[in-house]
């Protein structure tokens, strides 16, 4: 009996401490690595050609809250998997919960679901699906009910799969709850962006905060939990009037569709170009005279301010990163970009400035879709920009093998052919798209193009 005992109490320390896959458990230091935040929007048509990424974050569902009209409702949970997604080693799905509100426990079962639905669907497709993330903006005071959220996320979740949670900058000060957070997962993701309020006019023209890597990596290895942190590539644009307005909560007017090049091809503006202090790129253009711009009436001294990420930024950023040590397992970008957005970084122009490509691998190129024409040979042009925010302008040639029978250029682009063979393009300083569609060429025969950048 007394050999019995202490055979089983060797068993038991034995399971305790080798066997031990609880998130309270202290883990390794992780390898370094790289991943994107894939959003709604994103478009995975915008391959890198440097492939597989290390790990997509990919935004897979929604916390619903079902109060309506101050009638109270069950939470849902609209989930769905993008059919078209970068090619990555590993994905976590995401679920984001809007608002400051956290979902009741009632959710989690609704939640177990849609992951099982998820993860199937992955599993058909042939993707490694390595664990899930929440994506909950909670109050700080809230930070006790998310960790018992999460804590019954965990209890039910299937061992093969992870928890994560994306962590706001303010859940770190002294006095709060997020040691009982951190405890429930096994990894957080801090989150160096819009610490500012950006609702506000008052919160000025930052996305990014800067990240000092000696100050961050002390707090956040404390907890001996894997982290990677959260870095933007994403941009914003704004009107900024003359005359600051008088009301603190004034929200201002964005420009949601407008890109740079629509506003510095406008003789009306003139351009202001600065950066904030986490190295972001800053463009106002001030109006010199009395204008209109779609709906927008301007005076002179109105401006419309464009913020946007940088490769300076994200280069800065990764450096302190890389600094944190111990349990830091690298960064997320936030985010892979839509088709030809302009405020929003290439994901190749990001592995570069983070150190995950050499530069010298990319190159200003003309890529070529088939029009469909059938008398014709017909071909959609696009111009892919490997520096997109040069501080000058650049002017192109685009060469044709076969005579050019007429070019139907992109609207408002400072494109025209000059000769049957040739079209010329300027572009005013920091007026790139990454990947800008250029126009139909259309030809009797079929034809190649290469690019050439004119001094």
């Amino acid at each position: 009996m007394r050999i019995s005992s202490l055979a089983s109490l060797l068993l038991a320390i034995f399971i305790s401490s080798g066997c031990n896959n609880s998130p309270n458990h202290p883990q390794p230091s992780p390898a370094w690595s790289i991943g994107f935040w894939f959003w709604t929007g994103s478009q995975a048509s915008l391959t890198t050609g440097i492939e597989p990424i290390d790990y997509i974050y990919c935004h897979t569902g929604n916390f619903q809250d079902g109060t309506f009209r101050g009638k109270k409702n069950t939470w849902t949970i609209n989930s769905f998997l993008p059919k078209v997604l970068p090619v990555a080693r590993q994905y976590w799905l995401v679920f984001r919960s809007e608002g400051n509100g956290i979902p009741p426990l009632e959710v989690v079962s609704k939640l177990l679901q849609s992951v099982a639905d998820l993860q199937a669907e992955a599993n058909q497709r042939g993707l490694h699906i390595a664990g899930i993330q929440l994506d909950v903006d909670s109050p700080t005071r809230a930070l006790p009910q998310y960790a018992a959220l999460l804590h019954a996320v965990r209890n039910d979740l299937p061992p093969d799969l992870k928890l994560s949670i994306t962590a706001l900058i303010d859940w770190f000060r002294t006095g709060t709850a997020i040691r009982d957070v951190i405890q429930e997962v096994d990894e957080f993701v801090p989150q160096f962006y819009d610490v500012q309020n950006r609702d506000s006019y008052t919160g000025g023209s930052v996305v990014a905060t800067p990240i000092l890597g000696a100050k961050w990596g002390p707090v956040f290895n404390r907890y001996k939990k894997s982290f990677r942190v959260g870095i933007s590539t994403f941009g914003r644009s704004r009107l900024v009037p003359k005359t600051p307005p008088a009301d603190k909560d004034y929200r201002g007017i964005s420009f949601a569709d407008l890109k740079p090049l629509d506003v510095a091809l406008l003789p009306a503006f003139h351009l202001e170009a600065s950066k904030t202090e986490a190295q972001e790129l800053v463009l106002r253009y001030r109006a010199v005279e009395q204008t209109r711009l779609g709906y927008t009436d301007f005076e002179p001294g109105d401006a419309i301010e464009f913020v946007a990420s940088s490769p300076g930024a994200i280069r800065a950023a990764v450096k302190e990163v890389k600094v944190m040590g111990d349990y830091c397992a690298g960064v997320v970008f936030f985010r892979w970009p839509a088709s030809n957005e302009s405020l929003t970084a290439q994901p190749e122009e990001v592995l570069v400035a983070a150190g995950a490509v050499s530069a010298h691998e990319r190159r200003d190129e003309i890529r070529v879709i088939d029009g469909g024409c059938a008398a014709v040979h017909c071909v959609d042009l696009y111009l892919v920009d490997t520096k997109p925010l040069a501080p000058t302008s650049t002017r192109y040639r685009i060469e044709s093998t076969t005579p050019l029978e007429y070019f139907l250029p992109s609207e408002k682009l400072p494109i025209r052919m000059s000769g049957p063979l040739s079209i010329d393009l300027w572009l005013p300083p920091y007026c790139g798209r990454g990947r800008m569609f250029l126009g139909r060429a259309v030809s009797v025969k079929s034809a190649t193009f290469s690019l050439k950048e004119q001094q």
